[in-house]
């Protein structure tokens, strides 16, 4: 999208790619490729924005340091049964606080393909190495908005959270869809922090100090996290008892995460950020562990 005047009337239009389907990232290349504009917007097929949306991502970019922007994604289906709910509580949390504070040393990790804008000509620039990548001797077909993200930060520019432009997303309304949403999510984090390990070096001091401290204390919580449940499970065959404390000690945990989120949405909703806290812990466990043995990976499971 071109800078302009707000006042300025859109010029919209569409087009189709006269080839096979060869992926998302090859789809958005193209579009990249035709985009005239100076901010290139992305958006996914299932999500629908706020008015006001395109104009407060464009924003941002007023920083020439500013290379990337992410929008903030709410679930658009949170009232089609209890998982949406709990996904949309954890979406609020992912954006409204994590990567608010992510923004304000300019280096948010990921901007989401359901609504991220870039400087179009950095998106130029990095476009074919972006493409082209390959992890482990597989090309690389999902995980595009964080590989784009690193492209952008490796050149040196900024990524920042603008929290007035809203999407609303559809999320996986069956635990089988959430499980292969996340697989994809794990197996390109893991390629990816890789990535972001040699780049975060050349971030500037500050930045690069905060970077290295939250993605230490961030990363340690996975062997941290498998190490208390084998515990926990030598633990419950023994003493069963033990299993209530190991409850009401995640209870409390989401609890305090909770605040922010009744602090910032004032809902009752938050009760299924603590609910999702169980099903997390119970039914998600193996995610990150079976992402990380199977990372070269390349189907999206979604045919």
């Amino acid at each position: 999208m071109p800078m302009r005047s707000p006042s300025a009337k859109p010029r919209c239009g569409a087009w189709s790619i006269p080839k096979r389907n060869q992926g998302k990232r090859a789809a958005l290349a193209a579009g990249f490729r035709r985009a005239r504009g100076s901010v290139l917007v992305t958006i996914d097929s299932d999500s629908v924005i706020e008015p006001g949306t395109l104009a407060a991502m464009a924003g941002p970019f007023r920083d020439a340091k500013v290379g990337a922007v992410a929008g903030k994604v709410a679930a658009f289906n949170r009232d089609r049964g209890w998982l949406p709910r709990m996904l949309h509580v954890r979406y609020i949390l992912s954006f409204d606080f994590q990567r608010s504070v992510q923004s304000t040393y300019g280096t948010v990790y990921c901007c989401p393909g359901a609504l991220a804008a870039y400087r179009a000509q950095i998106v130029h620039k990095v476009l074919d190495t972006w493409l082209d990548q390959r992890f482990l001797g597989a090309r690389c077909t999902f995980g595009e908005d964080r590989a784009l993200t690193n492209a952008i930060l490796a050149e040196g520019y900024d990524s920042v959270y603008q929290g007035s432009a809203v999407v609303h997303t559809l999320v996986p309304e069956t635990y089988s869809k959430l499980c292969k949403m996340y697989l994809r999510w794990d197996r390109s984090y893991v390629r990816e922090e890789i990535r972001f390990a040699r780049i975060v070096w050349s971030r500037p001091a500050i930045p690069m100090l905060l970077c290295v401290l939250e993605k230490t204390v961030t990363n340690l919580r996975y062997p941290v996290a498998w190490l208390a449940f084998v515990l926990l499970a030598t633990r419950v065959i023994s003493n069963p008892i033990s299993l209530l404390r190991v409850l009401v000690a995640i209870g409390i945990g989401a609890s305090f995460y909770m605040l922010y989120y009744l602090y910032s949405e004032r809902s009752a909703r938050f009760v299924y950020g603590i609910l999702y806290a169980y099903f997390a812990f119970f039914a998600l466990w193996w995610i990150f562990p079976y992402a990380l043995l199977t990372v070269r990976a390349r189907s999206w499971m979604t045919r």
